[in-house]
């Protein structure tokens, strides 16, 4: 019986040992699969954050197209959305990339508190906090000593108000424009310089940045064009969770974003073999199509098929294409408006001759004759009708232009452009893709038609974006870029476009198989892919067309 009894308390002990070390072990497993929960819901929130700041973005997006003119640069959306929130900064930038370079920066900046809309303020610091000139408006706003990834700053004052330096150099801020700090992680102080006995701000708000590869970009080089740049910060929360969205470069796009447009045409006017468009097509007609040319952007065309007789069959749509799309207008092209952009008013007729960065103008009502003059500063010129003086033909707002351009520059004209010889950039060898950096870019806008004239050579090269508008008379037929006697002109090889055509009424340049052989010009038309982001000078928007250059996103 003893030795029976001791066998019994081994054996118990041994299930007690099995039992803790199975206890041990289902306590492991329901803490790790606790973690794994825990792991799994901060995962969830970090998503949501991150669809609710995208959320706030595009809202603050559709906030730029209803406002137009009137967006407050430096207002910040909020909203609810799902079992969350987003709170979304908009801030004026330049249409320039930053360079890459970083720098030190050591220094205070005074910030402009009040709610006026000339006043931006952002800071992120990096433990998800983010301070924003509403904020500001709190009185019982803590100060704030830490870390920050970024700080954009329209500041009070000038240099007398802020005290910086840049590389150890002293740096000088303006406040008629915004700076944005960033950084992986610099040190910030944000405070305010008078509280009252009840620890009220009162006073100013001053923020101290100290750091080491800091990127400091400025918008003191304005935009060139006639839109306007906009960054966009959003943040979504959903619980402790937060997510930041940034969209870099939003801006309407210009009318430059097309290799083609046309609202109507005489009938047959075909795009055949041979021809390429690497950015978008449109009309508000049918498109004629024959042959295999190639579409590497959206082809849409108002009606519900291509035009009688056209084939389809060898054509490369590889963007795709739309049939039965809206109808699109050219009512944003203003005239006024670009008059009042110009800073060199030129009336009558006139020639330019570009030659580099200066240009040779033959003006009567100046009493200019090949008169030499830099491309204006903000490479705008307008030809306008003259009231009296000349003839009624010499009265008109003509102008013809050829020669070679080193720089940026559009020339507007209340009637017709007329292109005499070829029109080429400084920079021959220029690759015209979304990537090339240079700077050379024409913008040719005529209110009546652009006109290839007689005296134009054969092999024509035509390096700028084109823009025939045809409000200049009552005529339905206004509005063209065509080739001066295209059906009689010995035929003149390739008329080569670098850049894009818009146009109210297509025109012709040649004809092709026709009993007197072929006339005028073949068509090689080369759309410049660098004016979808970076048109010429104040080239006009489409509208309600926003795209943006930059977007990504981090967690807080």
């Amino acid at each position: 019986m003893k030795t029976a009894n001791r066998e019994s308390g081994v054996v118990l002990v041994a299930v007690v040992c099995l039992a803790a070390v199975a206890a041990v072990l289902a306590v492991g497993l329901l803490s790790e699969s606790g973690s794994q929960l825990k792991l799994a819901g901060r995962q969830t929130t970090m998503e949501q954050a991150f669809y609710i700041a995208e959320g706030g973005a595009e809202r603050a997006v559709a906030y730029i197209q209803r406002a137009g003119t009137n967006i407050i640069v430096g207002n910040t959306i909020t909203g609810l959305m799902g079992n969350g929130r987003f709170d979304a900064s908009i801030f004026g930038s330049t249409e320039t990339p930053d360079t890459g370079d970083t720098h030190t920066v050591a220094g205070r900046i005074n910030i402009n508190p009040n709610n006026s809309p000339e006043n931006e303020f952002l800071m992120l610091t990096t433990d998800g906090a983010s301070y924003n000139r509403d904020n500001l408006q709190d009185q019982d706003l803590a100060d704030y000593n830490g870390a920050a990834s970024l700080v954009h700053v329209k500041p009070k004052g000038n240099s007398d108000q802020t005290t910086l330096d840049v590389d150890g150099a002293s740096y000088t801020l303006d406040k008629n424009y915004a700076y944005t700090f960033s950084a992986v992680s610099m040190n910030v102080v944000l405070t305010n310089d008078n509280r009252n006995p009840q620890g009220k701000a009162v006073g100013k708000w001053w923020i101290y940045i100290n750091g080491n590869n800091v990127d400091l970009s400025d918008d003191s080089g304005g935009s060139s064009q006639a839109a306007q740049y906009y960054t966009i910060y959003s943040i979504g929360t959903v619980g402790t969770s937060r997510r930041l969205v940034i969209m870099e470069g939003v801006h309407q796009m210009s009318w430059a974003k097309y290799a083609m447009w046309y609202n109507d045409g005489p009938g047959a006017i075909w795009i055949r073999s041979g021809e390429r468009f690497d950015g978008p097509v449109h009309a508000n007609t049918y498109i004629y199509l024959q042959g295999d040319p190639v579409f590497n952007a959206l082809v849409s065309s108002t009606r519900s098929s291509w035009g009688s007789g056209s084939a389809t069959n060898n054509v490369d749509f590889n963007a795709g294409y739309l049939l039965s799309a809206p109808a699109q207008s050219m009512a944003s092209i203003n005239f006024p408006n670009l008059l009042a952009q110009s800073s060199m008013v030129i009336t009558g007729m006139s020639s330019i001759t570009m030659s580099g960065t200066n240009l040779r103008i033959t003006s009567w009502t100046r009493g200019w004759t090949n008169q030499e003059v830099a491309v204006p500063s903000n490479g705008m010129i307008y030809v306008q009708q003259a009231a009296s003086g000349g003839s009624s033909s010499t009265r008109k707002g003509t102008v013809s232009v050829g020669g070679v351009l080193d720089g940026r520059l559009s020339i507007v004209a209340e009637n017709n452009i007329q292109i005499t010889n070829h029109i080429t950039y400084a920079n021959t060898n220029i690759v015209l893709t979304a990537t090339n950096i240079t700077d050379d870019a024409l913008g040719l806008i005529a209110k009546q038609d652009v006109i290839v004239m007689d005296e134009a050579p054969d092999n024509l090269n035509i390096y700028a974006h084109i823009i025939a508008e045809g409000s200049a008379t009552s005529s339905s037929s206004d509005g063209s870029f065509y080739v001066e006697h295209y059906d009689s002109r010995d035929y003149s090889d390739l008329l080569n476009v670098y850049g894009g055509i818009v146009q109210y009424y297509r025109g012709a340049v040649g004809t092709f198989g026709g009993w007197g052989g072929d006339t005028g010009f073949s068509k090689n038309y080369i759309f410049d892919q660098r004016f979808t982001a970076n048109p010429p000078p104040y080239y006009p928007t489409v509208t309600n067309d926003y795209q943006w250059q930059g977007w990504r996103d981090k967690p807080l």
